[in-house]
């Protein structure tokens, strides 16, 4: 059954045309999420769809009652003291009706812990509905979504499979470009040669020799005549096969520069800082007590924890330069907050980025090409961008300073999906020392090689990314509960003993003798389990 049908729908932004669908149907039960640049219309669709946004084209069609979750802008005035994610889980406490035939949603992680991340995830593989969201979350996407629907330079694509699914789909699409760009080329390249050996030999054709009478010269010419007209025909032929050839146009090519750290700031020795008995406290609250901890150099770390937990606390501690931190004197920190206050306003995107950089040019602006600043787009004035905007400029010019450790809070908020892979796979390549705090599970398992997890006002170290983490919670969970269960056997055990060794009556004592039998098979199957 159909829920959602749109038929040639367009929605202009100014004169510009942001996106234009001609059919697409979302049909009942399908989990959707949209993606897509900052500024594609991600929101804007789900808004037409919801009725609170009118297309300038076209006609929408919802045939259920729906429910839409736009974060926290709906939360009662006594609210507006709440943090992000507490104003976020309020709202979906109020009003995520699972029972609903069709869920909205926009960015349903932002402002979220990890914790509150994960319950909304399972709420959501429950529901039976329809569900229509948008996320830069990629777990949540793989997690949840059987459908995924890009907009991409005005078209709207509807991918069937999560987003992994969504992304092999999309590199294929790609490969199969490539593929026929080189095989348009050879063949253009192929038909140019032939047109101009056609050419040539057509000019070739001898004229009529001054010795020869009038009669041979008639028919020389004659046969001379009917050469050329046959080579000229074939040309023209050629040259309509390539008129007709359709042309395809050369597939972008991604431009891999490698972040390096300048020798003279390469640091040489094991950990980068280390803490030692360290006690974090505000009147009438303790965030973390008598912690020690080290920063491997070169270490790629997630600071994990709960909304309050005291991450950012933490950061700001390391900068303020605590006395129990001991930071190595070759330590130079580059560090990002929401805050941007690295950045001048009134300058220009390459300005900002070139004023403190050890790099070139060439190199900056390939850094910020990677981070979709494309041509002249790096003469943007920064008070004109967007958050996310301003947020991928703040740290291309930590990553091209002199900076040999970086410490990003949050790097990852209002990001969209495809500036969030590649600033990804530029954090990867960078050769120095990283201390992050994200929720993203999928920046924590690409990008980590260490975590921090604060719990319970302690910092708990961990070598190895989040998905080993929690495979290794989850391994320890059930080891403790089975031994636990040997625990309960072996005293069942020593309890049905007992009650042999006390019992006369036959028949009882061989129930007892049977039960206790059954027990000693059941330890001895889960030891060689073990």
């Amino acid at each position: 059954m159909v829920v959602i049908e749109i038929k040639q729908l367009k929605k202009l932004f100014g004169e510009r045309e942001l996106f234009k669908i001609n059919n697409l149907k979302i049909n009942e039960n399908e989990k959707v999420g949209i993606v897509g640049k900052n500024g594609c219309g991600k929101t804007t669709l789900l808004d037409i769809i919801a009725g609170k946004l009118e297309p300038d084209e076209g006609k929408v069609e919802v045939k259920q009652d729906f429910i839409y979750l736009k974060q926290f802008n709906e939360v009662e005035e006594e609210s507006k003291f709440l943090s992000g994610g507490e104003k976020t889980k309020q709202l979906y406490k109020r009003k995520l009706n699972l029972h609903t035939n069709l869920v909205l949603m926009d960015e349903p992680t932002n402002h979220l812990d990890m914790e509150s991340i994960l319950k909304l995830e399972e709420r959501l593989k429950k529901y039976q509905g329809t569900l229509l969201m948008i996320s830069h979350d990629r777990t949540l996407l793989d997690h949840i979504c059987n459908f995924i629907i890009e907009i991409e330079d005005g078209e709207v694509t509807k991918y069937k499979g999560n987003y992994t699914s969504y992304q092999i789909q999309k590199e294929i699409i790609k490969k199969t470009k490539e593929l026929e760009y080189f095989k348009y080329i050879e063949e253009k390249s192929k038909l140019e040669k032939a047109i101009c050996i056609s050419k040539n030999n057509s000019k070739e054709v001898k004229k009529a020799p001054s010795r020869m009478g009038n009669s041979e010269a008639r028919l020389h010419k004659r046969d001379a005549e009917e050469i050329r007209e046959k080579i000229d025909g074939h040309t023209k032929a050629l040259e309509r096969r390539l008129e007709k050839l359709e042309e395809k146009e050369k597939p972008k090519q991604e431009q891999r520069i490698y972040m390096r750290v300048e020798e003279n700031r390469k640091l040489k020795g094991r950990n980068v800082l280390t803490a030692e008995h360290l006690t974090i406290q505000f009147p009438g609250k303790i965030l973390l007590q008598d912690i020690n901890f080290q920063v491997p150099t070169n270490a790629k770390i997630a600071l994990i924890g709960k909304n309050g937990a005291g991450k950012t606390t933490l950061i700001k501690e390391i900068l303020k330069g605590n006395e129990k931190i001991k930071i190595r004197e070759a330590v130079k920190i580059g560090y990002f907050s929401q805050e941007f206050e690295g950045l001048e306003e009134e300058k220009t995107i390459l300005e900002n980025v070139m004023q403190d950089t050890v790099q070139g040019e060439v190199v900056c602006r390939n850094i910020l090409g990677r981070l979709l600043f494309r041509n002249q787009e790096v003469y943007k004035k920064v008070k004109v961008l967007s958050g996310g905007e301003k947020v991928k400029v703040a740290i291309a010019k930590i990553l091209v300073s002199d900076a040999n450790f970086l410490i990003l809070d949050e790097p990852t908020n209002f990001l969209d999906l495809p500036s969030l892979e590649e600033l990804e796979k530029l954090i990867i390549e960078y050769q120095g020392t990283i201390l992050f705090v994200t929720h993203d599970r999928t920046w924590m398992n690409h990008v980590a090689n260490y975590l921090f997890i604060i719990e319970d006002k302690k910092l708990i170290q961990y070598k190895g990314n989040y998905e080993q983490y929690e495979k290794e919670k989850i391994r320890k969970k059930e080891t403790k509960a089975k031994q636990e269960d040997d625990l309960v056997i072996e005293m069942k055990l020593i309890a049905l003993d007992s009650k042999i060794a006390l019992t006369k009556d036959p028949m009882e004592k061989e129930k007892l003798e049977e039960e206790y039998i059954n027990l000693k098979k059941i330890q001895m199957q889960n030891k060689q389990k073990c």
